[in-house]
């Protein structure tokens, strides 16, 4: 009876199968929700910037006829949504791969906790990094010239951010092989953080685009603002989704039937 009752109330390690197809459907989560906050918050954002941007052309091009926009702007709206679910799924993807490499080393009790820490070190990485150091500008703000320049600045802080993750991760795992007490070691973790942090701050260059005087400083941050809580809510609704459904296959049975 008691080995009945182990088997049965000991969890197994999910096959990487299982974590794909659950993750994946946290990803259709996470874009639709994202989707959703563009629809109602982003577009709120762009849409003066829009009309400051349709003023301009109005008045440049005054007595010359215009060309018809290719899509509408419900078109436009629509496909952006579905994008944004898209972008949820194949960041679903690149997350479940990488989350089943590393899974055994995450602390925490449980996947609801790992996937959730795994999502927090993504957004810090991948969204909040590249905000605080080259943030969106909105339609009105930048210059077609520079946005080779643009992806490049955007290319190389990821790259920064994805490998001090890695040298913080592997601090983490040094400080751990030597018997330091948990305490000590996110202290040291934090301390590597922020050194990192000021280092991308310092010798990364800025943005070489500058605000036009005709943009109100609003427009600006209200668009950024909006479109770092858009990754926010893409990353948060992955990681507590799928550490949920994750959750579910590791959990093991409470009762007998």
């Amino acid at each position: 009876m008691t080995e009945v009752l182990d088997r049965r109330t000991t969890a197994q390690p999910p096959r990487f199968g299982q974590l794909f197809g659950r993750l994946l459907l946290a990803g259709v989560i996470a874009g639709t929700l994202a989707g959703v906050y563009s629809l109602l918050v982003t577009e709120r954002a762009i849409a003066p910037a829009l009309e400051l941007e349709e003023a301009r052309a109005a008045a440049e091009g005054a007595g010359q006829e215009h060309a018809e926009e290719l899509f509408s702007r419900t078109e436009q709206l629509v496909g952006g949504f579905l994008g944004t679910v898209l972008a949820g799924v194949v960041l679903a993807v690149v997350f479940a791969a990488v989350y089943g490499m590393v899974r055994h080393r995450l602390p925490g009790r449980n996947d609801v906790a790992r996937v959730a820490l795994l999502a927090a070190v993504g957004f810090g990485v991948l969204a909040l990094l590249p905000a605080l150091k080259i943030p969106a500008n909105p339609p009105a703000v930048g210059d077609a010239a520079t946005v080779g320049t643009r992806t490049a600045i955007y290319g190389g802080v990821l790259l920064c951010g994805v490998v001090g993750a890695m040298l913080v991760a592997a601090l983490v795992s040094w400080l751990r092989s030597r018997g330091t007490g948990d305490a000590a070691t996110a202290l040291m973790a934090a301390v590597a953080t922020a050194v990192l942090l000021a280092a991308v701050m310092v010798f990364v260059p800025d943005n070489p685009d500058t605000i036009a005087a005709d943009v109100p400083a609003a427009v600006v941050w209200d668009f950024r603002l909006a479109s770092l809580g858009q990754l926010a809510v893409l990353w948060a609704a992955l990681g507590l989704a799928g550490g949920w459904l994750v959750d579910r296959l590791t959990r093991p049975s409470a009762a007998l039937s």
